[in-house]
């Protein structure tokens, strides 16, 4: 009977990672142009129209109108910059690779989570699959090696431990 040796995780692949990092960019772009163009505000207005005087007996006439608006109508070109927020923070998690990546990615991740936690009565909840997304692609990016090998004895890379002379 053979026990076997547990293998460290070696994370998916670069481009994977990568790819599901650019797709959270996209779902937070999509999410953006969505909640500004989709009609989400309901506006209703009554007015009172009277009848002319003289005429007995008139009861005045309510008029009910009802219509809808955008949040880019209703808020107006400001909304985009709190909308683009979003965007930014997914876009500083997917540039660049390299041994960073991980970590700006899974740190991304946590501040979109974060703001989504923090707006779930409003828009956030909106942005909380590209947030699972960044997680994702930053808990799943591969870990340099290097980084996490102990440092050889004696220096660096390449450097070898002279024997010490007493």
């Amino acid at each position: 009977m053979s026990l076997a040796r547990a293998q460290p995780h070696r994370g998916w692949s670069d481009r994977t990672t990568g790819l599901l990092a650019w797709l959270s960019v996209a779902w937070t772009v999509v999410a953006g142009v969505a909640l500004a163009l989709a009609p989400m505000v309901s506006v209703r207005s009554a007015s009172s129209v009277s009848t002319p005087e003289g005429s007995s007996g008139a009861v005045p006439e309510v008029v009910t109108t009802r219509s809808t608006e955008t949040l880019l109508q209703n808020e107006g070109a400001g909304l985009v910059v709190i909308l683009l927020i979003p965007v930014a923070v997914a876009l500083i998690g997917a540039l660049g690779g390299g041994p960073a990546a991980r970590r700006r990615r899974i740190a991304a991740g946590w501040v979109l989570l974060g703001t989504c936690v923090i707006g779930a009565m409003s828009l956030g909840i909106f942005y909380l699959p590209a947030a699972v997304a960044l997680l994702i692609a930053g808990l799943t990016t591969r870990v340099d090696p290097a980084s996490t090998r102990p440092p050889r004895p004696g220096g660096g890379a390449g450097t070898h431990a002279r024997p010490r002379c007493p």
